[in-house]
């Protein structure tokens, strides 16, 4: 299963990868075209199909029977230990580790009344906590060999939010701040860490919702139905994941074949002159000038941000009023 080269080729050869929640869907694209692309690849899931067999192992033999490297995965992410297996294994398989591509997800759609630790718990062991777990051991490989590439899956419901999916989206924002924060842990160390919001047609959209919730999405995505092919979203994953990535730090939306740059921005704002305290009826009567997206910034960390609020703070003291 290898690709066919040209100049402009993005090749994964020599690299090992992880890819978790790949035995149907958006992750067993990915493992496909990773593999297609040259790299060993460890396919974990924990699912299992009707009659009791392994999805994680049939992808792996699609991808030996292709010519590829691979080799099935059935620990849990949303264990340490179960992330420390299969660092371990990719390592004892294949040498190394490279790429890890944490993609494996549940959903618990409910209202936020109706929220249960039964049903926050597993969205955020498997979302959240596992990115933790994965990526951790592999962590320490990348800095050690001084090479890496980490891609989380995020969701468009993370960052816009969506009815009856308060838990998946807050783990989903969870793993928008973890990667720009590895990003930044890892820029020394030849580490690259980036975010994919995708869409495609997988079985989680299946799963039990409130009433009016399925058809709101189905109306919503209607326009787009004939386009939502898991593939499409791969060829995002193989560039984050490939050492001819050049970007670190940013979330990228893939769905139906478009694809986008995801940011946070912070707009140019209204600060309280000198050292005067600002007041509710201040906010209120300057709402629009500080929610005006005219100008706006976007920080590339914490610190980004704090140099603007002390360039903010230093006009406004020059001009005396604002």
């Amino acid at each position: 299963m290898t690709a066919s080269r040209g100049h402009d080729d993005i090749s994964l050869e020599g690299q090992v990868a992880i890819v978790t929640g790949a035995g149907n869907g958006l992750g067993r694209a990915h493992a496909l075209e990773l593999a297609r692309r040259g790299a060993a690849v460890v396919v974990n899931d924990v699912a299992v199909t009707d009659g009791g067999a392994w999805t994680a192992d049939a992808v792996a033999a699609e991808i030996i029977a292709g010519g590829g490297q691979a080799i099935a995965s059935y620990d849990s992410v949303a264990t340490q230990e179960g992330g420390e297996a299969m660092v371990s294994l990719a390592c004892r398989t294949f040498g190394s580790i490279d790429v890890v591509v944490h993609n494996a997800g549940v959903w618990r759609n409910v209202r936020f009344e109706d929220m249960t630790a039964a049903m926050l718990d597993p969205v955020l062991d498997v979302h959240l906590r596992g990115a933790f777990f994965v990526t951790v051991p592999a962590w320490r490989v990348f800095k050690a060999k001084r090479y890496g590439r980490v891609v989380l899956t995020s969701s468009a419901t993370g960052v816009f939010g969506r009815d009856a999916g308060s838990n998946y989206a807050a783990a989903k924002a969870g793993l928008i701040g973890l990667g720009r924060a590895l990003a930044i842990e890892g820029a020394q160390a030849g580490v690259m860490v980036n975010c994919v919001l995708p869409m495609a047609a997988t079985s989680n959209v299946r799963r039990p919702m409130p009433p009016g919730v399925r058809e709101q999405i189905a109306e919503s995505l209607a326009v787009m139905q004939h386009r939502r092919q898991p593939e499409r979203v791969s060829a995002l994953v193989a560039y984050l994941a490939s050492p001819r990535c050049s970007v670190t730090g940013k979330a990228f939306s893939a769905a139906a074949g478009r694809y986008a740059s995801v940011f946070i921005g912070v707009t140019e704002g209204w600060c309280s002159p000198g050292e005067e305290f600002a007041t509710a009826e201040d906010i209120a009567a300057r709402l629009e000038l500080i929610e005006n997206t005219a100008r706006y910034t976007v920080p590339s960390s914490v610190f980004d941000e704090f140099d603007a609020i002390a360039a903010a703070i230093d006009a406004s003291g020059r001009a005396g009023v604002v």
